[in-house]
């Protein structure tokens, strides 16, 4: 808005004024629309801008740009803004009574040698945004009625720039607060990662996201992306990207079958706008990028994918920082090569950390970034909201859409306990036994009786629609138990109400309602079906 405002008051020097200034009201400045009609009281305005033809230059204004300034009454300014119409001063005299009330102008007016002035409202359908204020001095010619219409034409083309501006800054708004409202609004507390985040608009954004998803196994997949464009559409065709992502990652894909899938389903959602010339709420996906990074604290493995310029730089516990080499891919939409998958091993204690990329350098070029990393967390402390506060400026070179810092955990031999089974029916008892004498260990004794319901279930089918060795995993996060039951079957268990006279189909119901959580992902031998129960308190 200030800027807009210097443009018209250079545009109006000298043409229409030796000096020119421009004030507006807080609410235009602030993208509010102000209450229509004339303006009643003492209203402030701020000024805008300030422009002095060449000669002038040593005129000093009597407020600087950004100064609250009051309107006395009975001053030219005052009637302007109450009666919504030009003022003309042809010759200003020192003996005038509004002088006397507006003692700061009056001094700089009379030091400028300022002779004659125009006040000139701005003003757009009823609504006041500000005014304009235009000065002759020494040996100019004083204004007439010529120059008051000329300076009330521009006022009227001025007002509406101004009020342009104010409906972008509206909108804008408008937008941060719906991207705020869509975005997650808490960290979740997982036993695998530490997370912080940082998301600092920048001016014209709204298709800024991050996200954080807990995954089966104890995995979590961490997704920042931002998509083009700026305003309220934006932030909801990011919000949908989100919600595509979140839907994905619960099917426990790859990062790279993710992004596939979600390449694709941008590329069909943008053809469709475009095949009805114009989508109503203008929606854009093409363009987008991401990075998704699955993290397992079981393995303390990273496999991830990115589309765009996103980016990861990693911090290991001794110090050292790199940002891996990903596989790179044009933003979502472009098409014309499948994504690939990077796999990287990260020590636990590792710091991740997550931009969406921008135009103006993500992270900046990776050598300069680990120097100004390695010098920002020697006096950051461990704590990850500590470690993002003290990189979001320093690291990201000033420009931060959206910055994720999480610190991976990795799980001790002692919370994860796995036991191999051959496809034998007699396998079921041994696993139950087994299972009671690791809960024995782990002082889970609570759960020893359910779950034991739930691995003889889950056993006993990958024994009968399987051919290949089974393998039973326990991992206790401490927060939750997980059960997982291996097969070498792609076929999965479907869950469905038994009728009263059928006499099997009852195991899953059962488990379904002993555990919080459920399902079954897909790997490239098989399958793993896999439970979660809430530890006891």
């Amino acid at each position: 808005m200030f800027r807009t405002a210097e443009n018209l008051a250079e545009a109006a020097v000298p043409e229409l004024g030796d000096i020119v200034t421009v004030e507006l009201l807080e609410l235009t400045l602030r993208g509010e629309v102000p209450p229509p009609g004339a303006l009643c009281g003492s209203t402030p305005l701020r000024r805008a801008a300030f422009r002095s033809r060449r000669g002038a230059s040593g005129v000093r204004p009597a407020y600087a740009v950004g100064d609250m300034i009051p309107v006395p009454p009975t001053t030219p300014y005052r009637q302007t803004l109450a009666h919504l119409r030009p003022r003309l001063i042809r010759e200003l005299n020192d003996d005038s009574l509004w002088l006397a009330r507006d003692a700061a102008r009056a001094r700089v007016m009379r030091e400028a040698r300022v002779h004659s002035l125009v006040v000139v409202p701005l003003v757009v359908q009823g609504v006041v945004l500000g005014l304009v204020a235009l000065y002759r001095r020494a040996d100019s010619g004083p204004y007439d009625a010529g120059d008051l219409q000329a300076a009330a034409t521009f006022a009227e083309r001025a007002a509406l720039c101004i009020d342009l501006v104010r409906r972008r800054i509206q909108e804008r708004a408008r937008a941060r607060l719906l991207q705020r409202a869509l975005l997650p609004e808490a960290l979740p507390s997982l036993s695998a990662l530490e997370a912080a985040r940082s998301h600092v608009p920048v001016e014209g954004s709204g298709g800024e996201w991050f996200d954080i998803i807990p995954l089966s196994g104890a995995r979590v997949a961490l997704v920042v992306g931002a998509t083009e464009g700026e305003g309220a559409d934006t932030a909801v065709g990011m919000s949908q990207l989100r919600a595509m992502i979140l839907t994905l990652a619960l099917q426990d894909l790859a990062p790279d079958e993710i992004l596939s899938c979600l390449d694709e389903v941008a590329s069909r959602l943008d053809r469709e706008h475009e095949a009805h010339l114009q989508h109503p709420f203008g929606l854009k996906y093409v363009g987008s990028s991401c990075i998704c990074v699955v993290y397992d604290p079981v393995t303390a493995h990273c496999s991830l994918s990115r589309a765009g310029d996103a980016d990861l730089v990693v911090v290991h516990p001794d110090g050292t920082v790199n940002s891996p080499v990903l596989a790179s891919h044009p933003p979502l939409g472009a098409g014309g090569q499948p994504f690939e998958a990077t796999e990287i091993d990260v020590h636990s204690g590792s710091i991740l950390l997550l931009n969406s990329g921008g135009d103006d350098a993500p992270l900046c070029d990776a050598q300069a970034t680990a120097e100004r990393l390695y010098e920002v967390l020697s006096r950051s402390g461990p704590d990850a909201q500590e470690i993002l506060e003290a990189v979001r400026w320093d690291v990201s070179c000033g420009h931060e859409p959206v910055v994720l810092v999480t610190r991976t955990r990795a799980f001790d031999a002692d919370n994860v306990a796995t036991r191999s089974l051959p496809p034998d029916a007699a396998a079921v008892a041994a696993a139950r036994r087994w299972t009671g004498r690791q809960l024995a260990r782990w002082m889970l004794n609570e759960l020893a009786y359910t779950t034991a319901l739930i691995v003889s279930e889950l056993v006993t089918n990958a024994i009968r629609y399987s051919t290949g060795p089974v393998e039973l995993r326990l991992i206790n996060d401490d927060r939750t138990l997980i059960c997982e039951v291996s097969d070498t079957s792609s076929a999965a268990p479907r869950l469905r109400k038994p009728e009263r006279s059928d006499e099997s189909g009852r195991g899953l119901p059962i488990v379904t309602q002993l555990t919080q959580h459920q399902g079954t992902r897909y790997t490239a031998s098989g399958k793993t079906v896999w439970t979660e129960q809430d530890l006891p308190t």
